[in-house]
């Protein structure tokens, strides 16, 4: 049975750019919370990335998405098994997920399972944002201000 990979990193992300050449990530707009203006809301996009140490041979990875106050599983997605040569050097993982559907807010966590065990997870709040009316009156005039100093 392979070893238990150590977590490095686990992020939540809009995009992760790949390097062709170097093989380096660019992860693009790390988040912690995702704000909506009605329910249910729809992220169209994001990523997440783990960076894991201490692994060799094959695993087959999950991701499960799960709504905290309840335990409901909202998602989940399954990699092609992947093969770890190297247990010194860091493997890479990124998964693009689309059309991620909160029928409320509250507090949800991506866990990632390798080989059917939980290895990383990582929270995160689906907030409701109030909508900003917008003001047909004209601004009011400023207020008085501080003498100038010099």
């Amino acid at each position: 049975m392979p070893p238990l990979p150590k977590v490095n990193a686990f992020l939540i992300c809009d995009h992760v750019i790949h390097e062709a050449g170097t093989n380096k990530k660019t992860l693009v707009g790390i988040f912690h919370n995702i704000n909506a203006h009605a329910f249910p809301c729809t992220h169209h996009s994001m990523c997440i990335y783990a960076n894991l140490i201490d692994a060799m041979g094959p695993y087959d990875f999950e991701i499960r998405l799960i709504e905290l106050s309840s335990g409901a599983k909202v998602g989940n997605a399954s990699l092609p098994t992947i093969k770890i040569n190297d247990r010194l050097r860091p493997a890479e993982i990124c998964i693009n997920l689309q059309g991620i559907t909160f029928t409320r807010p509250g507090k949800y966590e991506f866990q990632l399972y390798g080989n059917k065990e939980i290895i990383a997870s990582k929270d995160f709040l689906v907030d409701k944002m109030e909508r900003r009316e917008s003001r047909s009156d004209p601004p009011s005039a400023p207020g008085p201000t501080a003498p100038e100093s010099y």
